[in-house]
């Protein structure tokens, strides 16, 4: 990872964030909460690669023990994010994203307008959730992590998570910034 991707990128986040609570001024009130998930079950998720090493950095660093099992666990369960069926995010433990703090730009500057209407799509694919657009800044935000991205490519959050915890010695790699296994890196959106 280029020196200085994780400053630049956490800039890019309290960009993002800014940008998100001045819509949510203007827009009123976003029904986004904690506990509301459907996009984290319903949305293809998808992150670069430098947002994959500071998300392993995260669950290495950061979670305890207990949780990083869970997540773990989770990862080697779950099946590729999908927004044409109702498949969660690994990340989503008991209702809530282990890793929000550093969730992907993607999670990021997704917004509805309606619970109601998210919770209609989750169960019938046929009927959109009411979306806000993300703003301006947050799309230039995500277009900016994706062109510092190595290869510039977006992968499957589940998938990539899977191969990198697939061996024990990866996560370490990972962290160290040294993912000298191309084979991880194979589905690119």
């Amino acid at each position: 990872m280029s020196p200085g991707f994780a400053d630049r990128y956490r800039e890019l986040l309290r960009v993002a964030d800014a940008e998100i609570d001045e819509m949510a001024a203007r827009a009123g009130d976003i029904p986004c909460r904690a506990g509301c998930n459907y996009c984290c079950k319903d949305e293809r998720i998808v992150l670069t690669e430098k947002e994959a090493v500071l998300v392993v950095q995260y669950m290495e660093e950061q979670l305890d023990a207990g949780q990083k099992d869970r997540v773990i666990e989770s990862i080697r369960a779950a099946a590729p994010t999908s927004d044409q069926a109702s498949v969660p995010c690994a990340f989503l433990i008991d209702e809530r994203c282990a890793i929000y703090e550093n969730r992907p730009l993607a999670c990021r500057s997704y917004f509805s307008r309606s619970v109601s209407s998210c919770h209609d799509f989750f169960l019938d694919k046929s009927k959109m959730p009411q979306r806000f657009s993300a703003p301006k800044m947050v799309e230039i935000a995500v277009r900016e992590v994706t062109r510092a991205a190595k290869h510039s490519k977006l992968y499957e959050i589940n998938s990539l998570m899977q191969r990198i915890y697939a061996d024990p010695d990866k996560p370490a790699r990972w962290t160290a910034e040294r993912m000298s296994d191309e084979s991880d890196l194979a589905d690119p959106e």
